[in-house]
């Protein structure tokens, strides 16, 4: 049985998972692979704000659109990466190589705390001298693929012992990881051993930390708006009270609805002689002699505000009910209007100033 996966096994696996394709078969292309799949990230490591599509790099420190931060990072070597490539056949380039490290990390600089304005620094994982790859995935460089800027400035820079820039189409063949700030070199020599690399650190947000504010904020779930206990809606965005009764105010996101001349359909015995109120909505007499109905001040009601007054006994025609209105209040012009017949009802509405009517 072999023990090592094959080279061609390997890059297919890669790159079609980098392209959301499984890989079945090495015979197949990525357009012939039908099953998806894909890279899963959580959202504490994904990205939760913008980062800016062009960037200008001034000076190391520097930070645009509180998300992305220029810095000079620190490379050191991986321990265990060493080893002479001239040895496996397979494992490099044409080119003699050294026996040294392929393996380098980046770290945050060992003076980014007083160098830094970033507001979280000496913070979590913003400290001296931070691994990228301990943080796993909390801090990571801002990859290329953000920006379609014709001077793409995400690209990192590396750069070795004599502070020369080590080129992307150098003969030492490096890639970069932007999640974890790993350097690989493929074609190791000692001349050019990576000791810094400049990039943009990005130093906003997560999605995660913007998903907990928003629920914290009443914007994490949906609004169930019902009528008399049936669902309206299960995914409201807005509410639009209608009417010149009704109105709405809000304290503290909660929300109180008051519909003015709401109908009430309560109900007042009078036996007697009584004075009524401006919250009667039917008046039941029920007499046994002739009775008055004082009424309260037309001014005391709204516009339009409405009542009924009925002979529920149905003997109006022997025990009369005068209604009468207060001050100089009138009913159709009148100070009082008399019920005199078996079962008589009369509604009247206010203008809300000094006058009723009967509709």
């Amino acid at each position: 049985m072999a023990s090592l996966k094959v080279d061609k096994t390997l890059i297919n696996i890669a790159a079609k998972k980098a392209l959301g394709k499984a890989h079945t078969s090495t015979l197949s292309q990525t357009q012939n692979e039908s099953i998806p799949s894909n890279v899963q990230v959580s959202a504490e490591t994904t990205f939760g704000e913008s980062v800016p599509n062009t960037v200008n790099i001034d000076s190391f420190y520097t930070i645009l659109s509180g998300t992305v931060e220029y810095l000079e990072f620190d490379v050191s070597a991986v321990i265990g990466s060493s080893y002479d490539e001239d040895s496996y056949s397979g494992y490099g380039g044409s080119e003699s190589s050294d026996n040294t490290e392929h393996g380098y990390y980046l770290k945050l600089p060992s003076t980014y705390v007083t160098g830094s304005s970033n507001s979280n620094k000496n913070t979590g994982f913003f400290v001296n001298g931070q691994r990228i790859y301990d943080t796993r995935g909390k801090l990571q460089l801002v990859p290329p693929f953000l920006s379609n800027a014709g001077a793409n400035l995400y690209n990192l820079t590396l750069y070795d012992q004599t502070n020369t820039r080590i080129m992307p189409g150098d003969s030492i063949d490096w890639t970069i990881d932007y999640y974890n700030g790993i350097v690989f070199v493929q074609d190791p020599s000692t001349s050019k051993v990576p000791t810094k690399a400049r990039a943009f650190l990005y130093i906003g947000k997560m999605a995660g930390t913007k998903i907990t504010e928003a629920a914290a904020s009443g914007g994490g779930s949906d609004l169930v708006v019902k009528d008399e206990g049936s669902t309206i809606s299960s995914a409201a965005t807005s509410i639009n009270f209608v009417g010149t009764s009704v109105s709405a105010t809000n304290s503290g996101n909660n929300i109180s609805v008051s519909i003015g001349g709401a109908i009430d359909y309560s109900r007042t015995e009078v036996v007697t002689h009584a004075t009524s109120s401006v919250t009667d909505r039917v008046l039941g007499v029920n007499a046994t002699a002739s009775l008055d109905i004082r009424l309260p001040a037309a001014s005391g009601f709204s516009a339009g505000q409405y009542f009924i007054i009925k002979d529920e006994a149905g003997n109006a025609n022997s025990n009369n009910i005068t209604v009468r209105t207060a001050g100089s209040d009138t009913i159709d012009g009148q100070t009082s209007i008399i019920l005199e017949s078996p079962y008589a009802a009369v509604n009247l509405y206010s203008n809300g100033t000094n006058k009723f009517f009967v509709y």
